[in-house]
């Protein structure tokens, strides 16, 4: 393929720790970049909040997703759209693992 398009394997790029959730960053330009979280059971995003709007895609499993202190489980195939200065976070309170592909702004 051409250098006009990029195609990202989603099983070949995500990677575990045991001991911390795994967090990478797959893709960046000059205004946004995509991470790849990797969490086992037990694992979290800590509630954090964006200048500009934080995008999940929940790649693999289930999470237990906080926004504003509410909880609601979200499971593969979901997209989480949040909205700038929110409090959100993400808990794996599952039995299996949990991947996520994170859409944010650069330097947010």
């Amino acid at each position: 393929m051409s250098n006009k398009a990029l195609i990202l394997d989603i099983q070949t790029l995500k990677k575990f720790d045991e001991a911390k959730r795994h967090m990478e960053t797959i893709w960046s330009d000059k205004h946004s970049k995509i991470n790849l979280i990797c969490m086992k059971p037990g694992q979290e995003i800590t509630t954090h909040t964006h200048h500009d709007n934080h995008i999940w895609i929940v790649m693999e499993g289930e999470g237990e997703f906080v926004i504003a202190g509410q909880k609601q489980v979200i499971g593969n195939g979901k997209i989480v759209i949040v909205q700038p200065l929110v409090d959100h976070g993400m808990r794996n309170a599952s039995k299996g693992d949990l991947v996520i592909a994170s859409f944010t702004a650069v330097g947010d």
